[in-house]
């Protein structure tokens, strides 16, 4: 069977394969990690579809390939080159000699054959349908043999970057399995292996029969995630930058290097919004199980402004400014030390305020459980950057290019404003937070910018937002 680079999205014609999982001769899986590809967008594991030996690897580690291209063969572990090498190192291994009396031909493990027989379950690889592996033994593996199971039973199933977690962690994927049920979850994430560790439920994970039951969850694990903690740093460690890392310091450099970068600011009065937000709140989260934040609200009024200041979503190009056809939002979302990535919402200005709150939580959600696609991280027009989560008083956030403008929203918190009346000025308490907009002084000058914070402003303090919620 040939081994294709795969499609990697609309906009992606070719990646690099940065890591090989396998070696020539190894014996492949159905679901075993092949490959890891980078492209420009975002990094990828891709899985083998078929069971077979590794024969040949065409394009190694750190070189480029087209979409479509061969960059591997595997063959039947029964024939050729492929037999012999497997077997070579199955030998090594048990010391027997190549004319031991009685050695029948060379097979798959048992396992292997238990899973070729076993109907495969389907998992989401990168936003891509893949067969996964069913494991019999229910076990964990190494990330010499991949890195476990992408069912973990009763329909649950689990990401590629939790599977890695889970590996490295000696997580018991069963309680794991059994806390998702029990919570009526459909997948087991990157929150819930971190939540597990962080309660101290890592343990190493003992190979079972298939017909067992999985244990009982801990009380621990049916909590909702806990927030990951960051890594701890060693003085004098090198921290290797991993993929999203490199990708966002070569963009940014460049940034930083090319664009004439300008900050402005405006002041936001939240009382409109939240009188709305409050409302709605509790329905929205029976209805959506998310929150209602401030944020889609903000996106929503930049969509509206954007209508009316076209140029924040161009791009340069040239002497002159390419202006967009489309409003496609891109959400930044945190993914703690592991970087930073914005996945895009695209034509988000046909959205109402519940729409972009579902559509952002989709993304987040994607994000974070290692599933997003290069599509969804390409054709961004416009930026929005939320570091109010942390607390931030005022943030100067960096340009993505092409794009010519991004907004940080920082932290809303409650302060006395003044208020004007018919009557008189008084003085109550609102919610109040900052927005800052990072702009490209060669595509709008200071007042372009002024004008369009203004709007959004002007939007999120006097429009009627329940008219979004029908």
């Amino acid at each position: 069977m040939e081994v294709l680079m795969p499609q990697l999205g609309e906009t992606v014609a070719e990646g690099t394969i940065s890591t090989w999982f396998k070696s020539v001769g190894d014996v492949v899986e159905a679901g075993d990690n092949l490959f890891e590809i980078e492209t420009d967008k975002v990094s990828m594991e891709v899985q083998a579809i078929e069971g077979g030996v590794l024969s040949e690897i065409r394009v190694a580690s750190g070189e480029t390939a087209s979409v479509g291209t061969v960059v591997a063969v595997i063959g039947d572990a029964g024939s050729g080159a492929g037999r012999d090498s497997a077997q070579a190192k199955a030998e090594a291994r048990t010391g027997a000699p190549d004319d031991a009396p009685g050695r029948a031909e060379p097979v798959a493990p048992a396992a292997a054959a238990a899973m070729a027989s076993a109907p495969a379950a389907e998992t989401r690889v990168n936003g891509t349908a893949a067969p996964a592996m069913t494991d019999p033994f229910n076990e964990v593996r190494t990330p010499e043999r991949g890195y476990g199971r992408a069912d973990a039973g009763n329909g649950i199933k689990v990401t590629p970057l939790a599977r890695r977690l889970i590996a490295q962690h000696g997580i018991d994927l069963g309680a794991l399995a059994a806390a998702a049920s029990k919570s009526g979850a459909w997948r087991i994430g990157k929150d819930e292996v971190m939540a597990a560790v962080e309660q101290g439920a890592a343990a190493p994970a003992a190979r079972r029969d298939a017909t067992a039951q999985p244990e009982p969850a801990p009380a621990q694990a049916r909590q909702a995630p806990a927030p990951r903690a960051p890594a701890r740093d060693v003085p004098g460690e090198v921290v290797p930058f991993n993929a999203i890392r490199r990708q966002t310091a070569q963009r940014l450099s460049e940034s930083w290097r090319t664009i004439p970068m300008a900050v402005q600011a405006v002041e936001v009065d939240y009382a409109n919004v939240e009188r709305v937000r409050a409302a709605r709140k509790q329905a929205f989260r029976e209805r959506n199980g998310t929150s209602l934040t401030y944020l889609p609200f903000i996106a929503r009024a930049v969509c509206l402004a954007i209508a009316e200041y076209p140029r924040v979503t161009a791009r340069v190009e040239g002497d002159g400014l390419v202006l967009s056809r489309e409003v496609n939002l891109g959400i930044a979302v945190d993914l703690g030390q592991d970087g930073l990535v914005v996945p895009v919402i695209r034509n988000a200005d046909e959205l109402t305020v519940p729409g972009i709150a579902k559509a952002i939580d989709r993304q987040v959600e994607k994000a974070r459980s290692g599933r997003l696609s290069p599509d969804d991280l390409s054709g961004g027009t416009y930026s929005i950057t939320n570091n109010g989560s942390f607390g931030t008083l005022f943030t100067v956030p960096l340009i993505n290019p092409p794009q010519v403008a991004i907004m940080s929203t920082d932290a809303v918190r409650k302060k006395p404003v003044v208020v004007e009346t018919e009557s008189g000025d008084s003085i109550a308490i609102h919610p109040v937070g900052v927005l800052a907009q990072s702009f490209d002084h060669r595509a709008f000058d200071g007042a372009y910018s002024a004008s369009f914070l203004g709007r959004v402003k002007s939007l999120l303090e006097t429009r009627d937002w329940a008219g979004d919620f029908g």
